[in-house]
Order: C-alpha cells, then sequence, then structure tokens
C-alpha cells in the first residue's frame, strides 16, 4: 500500500490506477473490513483548485475538497442555499465532518447488510453482484444489486439541480466541483432526516425540498435506492398551492 500527497491537478490525473481520497472517512473502514483492497492512493487535500466556495457568472462552484464541516458553517450556503449546509451539518458525527469531503461524500459506494461487513463474514456466504456473484442479499429476487446510497447531500444537491464536473482521462473518475444554479430572490429550501440516531446512522430516508422563486418546486429522496428519487409530482402539487393533506395523498 502506498500513497502520494500532490499538489496540482494536473499530477493528480497523471496518476497511474489511483484511488482517490479526500479524507478518507468512507474509504478506511471498507480497508479495514476487507471489503476493498486498493494499493495505490492520492490523496487531495492540497490541490488549490478544489478548495473553493463561491458564487460566479450565476453559478454556485463547491469544490470536491471542501469539508462538510465547511459546507455546514458557510455563511453563504446558510444563508441562499440552506437544504445543502443543513445536509452537511447532519452528516455522520463532528469528527467526520471536521475531514470529510463533499467530493468523497458524493462518490461514496453504495451499501448494504452484506457487502458492508468484514470478509470473513461474507464468506460463509454466496457472492453478491458487488462481489462478482449472481445474487442481492438485500432483494434476493432481484436481477441487480439494490445496495442503497446513503449520501445526505447528494439529495441537496440533486433538489437544487447541481451539475458535476469530472475529470476522467484514467479510472476511476475524479469529480473536481459541483456546479449548482444560483439561487433565485425569494428561493428557500430545506432538508430532513430521519435516522435511528440523527447525525451518528446513515438515514432511514431523507428529503431536500427547493421551492419558491421562479422556477417550479423541486423534492428530491435519498437512502431509498441505489440513486436519490426526484420525486417530480408531488413537488408539482407544492407548486399548485395543495394543501398538505393533498400532497400527502398525491405521494401515497
Amino acid at each position: 500500500m502506498s500513497g502520494q500527497v500532490l499538489e496540482s491537478l494536473h499530477d493528480v490525473v497523471s496518476a497511474e490506477h489511483p484511488t482517490y481520497i479526500g479524507g478518507g472517512t468512507d474509504i478506511m473502514p471498507l480497508l479495514k473490513n476487507e471489503v476493498r483492497d486498493d494499493k495505490d492512493f492520492v490523496f487531495l487535500k492540497k490541490i488549490p483548485e478544489l478548495h473553493v466556495l463561491e458564487e460566479k457568472d450565476g453559478e454556485l462552484i463547491i469544490g470536491a475538497t471542501m469539508t462538510l464541516t465547511e459546507l455546514a458553517e458557510s455563511e453563504l450556503l446558510n444563508s441562499r442555499y440552506a437544504a445543502i449546509a443543513q445536509a452537511a451539518s447532519l452528516t455522520a458525527s463532528p469528527q467526520i465532518r471536521n475531514i470529510a469531503t463533499v467530493g468523497g461524500n458524493i462518490m461514496q459506494d453504495r451499501r448494504c447488510i452484506y457487502f458492508n461487513q468484514p470478509h470473513l463474514w461474507r464468506s460463509g456466504l454466496a457472492y453478491c453482484f458487488k462481489t462478482g456473484g449472481s445474487i442481492c442479499h438485500q432483494i434476493p429476487n432481484s436481477p441487480v444489486c439494490r445496495a442503497i446510497y446513503y449520501s445526505d447531500v447528494a439529495t441537496a444537491l440533486i433538489a437544487y439541480e447541481a451539475n458535476g464536473l469530472a475529470c476522467h482521462e484514467h479510472l476511476p473518475i475524479l469529480v473536481t466541483r459541483f456546479f449548482v444554479p444560483a439561487a433565485e430572490e425569494g428561493e428557500r429550501s430545506g432538508f430532513y432526516k430521519y435516522a435511528m440516531r440523527t447525525t451518528i446512522d446513515f438515514p432511514i430516508i431523507n428529503f431536500a425540498l427547493r421551492c419558491g422563486g421562479k422556477r417550479p418546486a423541486r423534492l428530491a429522496a435519498g437512502a431509498v435506492a441505489p440513486h436519490p428519487v426526484v420525486m417530480a409530482e408531488t413537488a408539482a402539487k407544492i407548486d399548485s398551492g395543495a394543501t398538505d393533506d393533498e400532497v400527502i395523498a398525491q405521494a401515497e
């Protein structure tokens, strides 16, 4: 196992067979449990192009190595993009948020009760789709892997219709920045997370809503599928001025 701390984006994308590391809080437990066996690490924390948070040319730009604490405490985000700040503030524990990056949070591997166990524990069962087999232990009759994607921040970014910029000269893909359409006057947003222990645990479900302004409302739900789900019909009901009971009935 080896690692490089690089200081330019050019050097980063020129590395051979890299595993990119922001804070490392997601991958380290996977290595410990022998879920992954990566060998060559490239650490990104000292790349200045990846550490940025600003509004420019009609967009909010979030660099991939911004920590979750930096997002949660950002005056800009809390005043204009509240759902993103709230999602960051409710991810994991304060200690992890101080280290974990938004890029790592978005690029985290999907999880399930079988895959995220030590190798010895998993060896007693048939290999699943994620380990080269042909079964999903979460939903045995599923023809594909149904491991769940648990990022809180991704749900908020999707509510804001964010796009990511990636360098992909080498695999795996390195996400460098996220671009969010600038918040409009009168627009507001919020994030809600339900978990057994609000910030320590992964969510059982989470929601992000952006509404107001001239754009249609947008509602996203996370931790319910292999990717966040956009709830377009429910958001349209919010725009129509339907009552809470009507919105709930439509969602059902």
